[in-house]
């Protein structure tokens, strides 16, 4: 039983992973378009893109609501290994944003809520 949940969350994390990239390549692309080819960008294209996303976004909340993708807010997240050193691999795989994963970071990059002297005024 544990084995073939454990396959489910493989191939439901694979799937997510593979739309993520998408929306994040295809977000990526619009904004390239709109830096360099803002005098040139007809509204149309604007629109076949923001489209594009906008599936994209929908087919990702698909495979999230599905019936054979686990709950995956019931799920723990815990770091295998801490260091206050660069580590490379992490750097790599965020694209840049995160380079350490030290101890005084990790509730930060794990936090699920903002803490309140954090949120904007709007939330207060």
């Amino acid at each position: 039983m544990q084995q073939r949940e454990e396959k489910q969350l493989a191939f439901a994390l694979d799937n997510i992973i593979q739309r993520v990239n998408d929306l994040k390549t295809s977000i990526a692309s619009m904004i390239m378009k709109v830096e360099n080819e803002y005098e040139n960008l007809n509204r149309p294209n604007f629109l076949d893109n923001y489209a594009l996303i906008s599936g994209q976004l929908m087919a990702l909340s698909k495979v999230l609501s599905h019936d054979k993708c686990p709950v995956l807010r019931n799920l723990t997240v815990l770091p295998l290994l801490l260091s206050p050193e660069r580590d490379e691999q992490l750097a790599q795989s965020t694209e840049g944003r995160v380079t350490t994963f030290a101890h005084y970071l990790v509730p930060d990059y794990l936090r699920t809520k903002l803490e309140p002297r954090q949120r904007p005024k709007c939330f207060r």
